[in-house]
């Protein structure tokens, strides 16, 4: 049995021991595991290898992928709990530039929510490779943003934005009060509230960093294997339902192909490549490039379970709260991920089954919400239970599996 190190609280030691279970499913790295309830901590367990020298501690960080688009969009939260951000106003009231090429109605609310259509950067290729150059470049690539059309008419389809969100953001909470997202968050979030969170960065910080390992090469059980089989049919082969072209014939496809590659050996590759170079990890890249351990992310999520309540006393608005939970846009099937889903404002999303023979990766509550990224990486809140959550692993996995069964176990554990 793997020694799981950490702290339960009395009447959730089954997480523990589920950890303990399952602790192969890390395969050669490791993982974190951490979760609140009404605010209090009552799991914060870690076990295995940061890298094959040094064993995951307490604060061990790991790259978390797109987890990193929900941590960008609190800078967007903290503005409109503070009225100085409207979810239903135009972008380009905030954002002149933005407002051309078919984006001119295109409100602040769908932005958030993945109905932009702002999912293509052009001239990517000239501008990011791979080696991390390009993605500290914020005013250029807001430039190349605001003039691009969108993919569609805003406000009627959703489809994840994988690697323009970030960018769209982070611009608009610039264009409020001079500080992109990761200035802002460090100063009204992170660094208040004790969090071990960065988006951007820096070298002193990248030191305790995991070395992330390429997915889907962790173990996964017989039932993990097949549901990612299913999954990769439905993206490869999708019915467009006839009023759009299918993803998989889109000259530029944001999430699976682009600067990454289609394959998807290739593509964790390209993924181990990038986020291990530290140029890359510097920049505020909100799209993919947040470092955080389990706890932070768990304690990042709380005020969303819990009416904006945090550390015991009021910081976000229950009204806030309220919006950046309800699934917003007009749903249906997702555009890239061609895939049923729904996006919250903050592009959380809601407990869509993309594994439905796996527990629930947020628990069983229906308005629970949260972001899943790559590799297994994700926080996640539910307000029905007051329950806030959050998974880091580097040995990445794209099943979450592992994490499924922490969820479910806490859960049993109530």
């Amino acid at each position: 049995m793997t020694q799981i190190h950490g702290y339960t609280k009395p009447g959730y030691e089954a997480v523990r021991d589920t950890f303990s279970r399952q602790a192969h499913l890390m395969g050669s790295g490791g993982a974190a595991f951490a979760a609140t309830r009404g605010g209090e901590t009552i799991v914060d367990l870690w076990a295995g290898q940061a890298d094959h020298k040094r064993p995951w501690n307490c604060n061990t960080k790991v790259h978390i992928q797109s987890t990193s688009k929900a941590v960008t969009a609190f800078a967007a939260m903290l503005l409109v709990d503070r009225g100085e951000l409207d979810l239903d106003e135009r972008v380009s009231q905030y954002w002149p530039e933005y407002g051309c090429n078919g984006k001119e109605n295109t409100t602040v609310r769908m932005l958030l929510s993945h109905a932009s259509g702002s999912t293509q950067l052009p001239g990517y290729t000239e501008l990011l490779d791979l080696d991390g150059n390009g993605l500290d470049q914020y005013d250029e690539i807001a430039r190349r943003l605001a003039q691009a059309a969108p993919d569609w008419e805003p406000g009627t389809a959703e489809g994840y934005h994988g690697y323009t969100y970030g960018n769209l953001v982070s611009e608009l909470v610039y264009r409020i009060i001079g500080k992109r997202a990761g200035e802002f968050l460090r100063t009204e979030l992170f660094g208040p509230w004790s969090l071990n969170c960065w988006l951007g960065t820096p070298p002193e910080e990248q030191r305790d960093l995991a070395q992330i390992k390429p997915w889907p090469m962790a173990p996964m059980t017989e039932q993990c294997t097949n549901a990612l089989a299913k999954m990769q049919e439905l993206l490869e082969n999708g019915d467009s339902e006839g009023d759009a072209e299918s993803p998989a014939d889109w000259k530029y496809d944001a999430h699976f192909n682009g600067l990454f590659g289609a394959d998807l050996h290739l593509r964790s590759l390209s993924f181990l490549k990038l986020w291990s170079e530290p140029k890359a990890l510097a920049a505020e890249f909100g799209s993919a490039n947040v470092t955080s351990d389990a706890r932070s992310l768990a304690r990042l999520w709380t005020p969303l379970a819990n009416e904006g309540v945090q550390f015991g006393k009021p910081f976000f608005k229950p009204e806030t709260v309220t919006e950046f939970i309800t699934p917003a846009g007009p749903g249906g099937k997702d555009r890239l991920i061609n895939l049923e889903n729904r996006w919250t404002p903050g592009s959380h999303h809601s407990n869509t089954p993309y594994f439905p023979d796996l527990p629930a990766p947020f628990g069983p509550n229906a308005k629970a919400v949260g972001m899943i990224g790559g590799g297994g990486n994700y926080g996640f809140a539910d307000p029905e239970a007051g329950i806030a959550g959050g998974f880091v692993r580097n040995h990445y996995d794209a099943t979450l599996g592992l994490s499924s069964l922490l969820v479910e176990s806490l859960y049993q554990s109530l």
